[in-house]
């Protein structure tokens, strides 16, 4: 992306927000051998590399690879983003930051690029420090009935939600839960059906708003 001042930036994406010192250290290392020495966290836990040189930004890009982190923008790993979860927070009741991850590696694997992409927000309790409520998909941890009818780890299912051109609240689907071992099946499953069904030109919010709950759920 161009800057004001003509020199450009560059958005990467760790997957669920998690990086590690030796990632950073390697990108810091990456960015100022490109000429930045700016980097930003972002609220959506992205990282930003400022003040390139245009000739820069193509080396970089294929560079910051061997940190984990991606500027592709039709990545699923851009979209989707996880609170801290269980690992390292009281507060929560599910794991997240993994969960995220397996669902990031699946949704490229079976899926690759979407031409217009879905977020995908994981929490791991009611707080909504990854901010379920604004996202294409948010996903609420909470314990849930499992197939062998014990509980287990899962999510209360909020869609549609989102800022900007689709503000507003996500529609929460009655009584609708998916558990976190079929969490990678349910956003294919979702993303398969908004591709089939949505009109031209038509957002994955605008198409949650008119869907039946039956493609939804």
């Amino acid at each position: 992306h161009r800057q004001k001042d003509g020199k450009c930036f560059v958005g990467l994406s760790p997957v669920a927000g998690r990086v590690n010192g030796s990632s950073l250290l390697q990108l810091a290392e990456l960015a100022e051998a490109h000429g930045s020495r700016r980097i930003r966290t972002t609220p959506m836990q992205k990282l930003l590399v400022l003040d390139l040189d245009e000739s820069e930004v193509d080396s970089l890009i294929a560079d910051v690879e061997e940190c984990g982190l991606s500027a592709r923008r039709d990545a699923w790993r851009r979209t989707v983003m996880a609170c801290t979860g269980i690992e390292f927070c009281k507060l929560a009741i599910v794991e997240t930051k993994a969960q995220a991850a397996r669902v990031v590696d699946e949704l490229e694997r079976r899926l690759g690029a979407l031409d217009s992409p879905i977020t995908v927000h994981i929490n791991g309790c009611p707080n909504s420090c990854a901010r379920i409520q604004v996202a294409d998909i948010g996903l609420k941890g909470q314990l849930v009935v499992g197939p062998d009818g014990n509980q287990v780890e899962g999510y209360q299912v909020h869609l549609g939600g989102g800022l900007g051109l689709d503000a507003g609240f996500g529609r929460k689907l009655r009584g609708h839960k998916v558990t976190a071992a079929e969490l990678p099946d349910y956003v294919e499953r979702l993303a398969r059906n908004y591709v089939a069904d949505r009109r031209d030109g038509e957002r994955f919010a605008q198409w949650v708003a008119r869907a039946d709950e039956l493609v939804l759920s």
